[in-house]
C-alpha cells in the first residue's frame, strides 16, 4: 500500500513521463485553488442560510400555488369579460376575456425566478441590493395575489 502511494506521488511529480520534476510554483497554485474553492463553498453556504431568501421562496411559492388554485376553481364562474387592465381610460380596453387572468401567476413566476437568478449571482458582492430584490419580488407576488383575490371574489 505504501509503495502504491509512493508511485502515485512520483507520477504526480513527473510531467508527461519525461522525468521532469513539477515546478515549485504549481504547488502554490494548487493550494490557492483549493483555498478559493473552500471560500466559494463557504459563500454558497452563507447564501443558503439567509432567512430572507427562504422566507421569499416559501411565501412566493405558496402565493403562486394559491393564485393557480383560485384560477382553476373560479374560472368557470367568472364573467366573460374582466377589468384586468385598470390603467386604460376607456372601458372597452379595460375589459378583456377571462383567459387573460393567467397573466397574474405568470408575472409572479417570472419575477420570482428572475429574483432568484440575480440573487444567487450577486449575493456576495451586492448584499443589500439582493435583499431589496428579494423583498420587491415578495411584494410583487403578494400584490398580484391580492388583485386576483379581489377579481375572483367580486366578479
Amino acid at each position: 500500500m505504501k509503495q502504491k502511494k509512493k508511485e502515485a506521488e512520483r507520477k504526480e511529480e513527473e510531467q508527461l513521463n519525461l522525468g521532469i520534476k513539477e515546478p515549485f510554483g504549481n504547488r502554490f497554485s494548487k493550494i490557492r485553488n483549493t483555498l478559493s474553492l473552500a471560500i466559494l463553498k463557504f459563500e454558497v453556504k452563507k447564501f443558503l442560510k439567509d432567512p430572507l431568501l427562504w422566507a421569499t421562496i416559501v411565501i412566493n411559492s405558496i402565493l403562486i400555488i394559491h393564485q393557480i388554485y383560485l384560477i382553476i376553481n373560479n374560472l368557470s364562474d367568472l364573467p366573460h369579460y374582466l377589468p384586468i387592465y385598470r390603467y386604460f381610460l376607456s372601458i372597452p380596453r379595460k375589459l378583456v376575456g377571462k383567459e387573460h387572468i393567467i397573466i397574474f401567476p405568470t408575472i409572479s413566476v417570472i419575477s420570482f425566478t428572475l429574483s432568484l437568478i440575480f440573487t444567487s449571482r450577486y449575493y456576495n458582492t451586492e448584499r443589500i441590493l439582493t435583499k431589496f430584490l428579494l423583498f420587491s419580488s415578495l411584494l410583487c407576488t403578494s400584490a398580484l395575489s391580492i388583485i386576483l383575490i379581489y377579481l375572483t371574489t367580486f366578479f
